[in-house]
């Protein structure tokens, strides 16, 4: 089955402030998805922020790298875009279909979901 790829983004904890607090940045990869909706993620990420050590305090400073980080998974959505052959699938990983596909309800991902709450409650 032909799938499509597109960059996406999330976010992840790049490192503690000196406040103590966690530090929130954006990471990019990219997803291929078919038109049932199942989708896969590639293994190769790209985050959005590099954590620099002030050389006087050694504080940590949190650079914003989003535009560098975006433009690298735009360029592995290219290729894998314009790939004459099929997927190798050792390099992607499996995550949810999309929320209501085909795959969605045929890999009973809501009912999952609601038991994985119910269970955390």
């Amino acid at each position: 089955m032909n799938y499509t790829a597109h960059t996406s983004s999330d976010l992840y904890v790049a490192g503690k402030t000196e406040d103590g607090e966690d530090y929130t940045a954006e990471v990019f990869f990219v997803v291929i998805e078919n038109a049932a909706g199942r989708r896969f993620c590639h293994k190769e990420q790209f985050k959005g922020c590099a954590v620099v050590y002030n050389q006087h305090d050694f504080e940590p400073f949190f650079e914003d790298r989003r535009e560098w980080a975006e433009a690298k998974a735009d360029i592995l959505t290219a290729r894998v875009n314009a790939r004459k052959g099929g997927i190798n699938f050792d390099h992607w990983d499996e995550i949810d279909p999309r929320y209501g596909s085909t795959e969605y309800i045929l890999q009973g991902t809501e009912a999952d979901r609601a038991a994985a709450e119910k269970q955390a409650a």
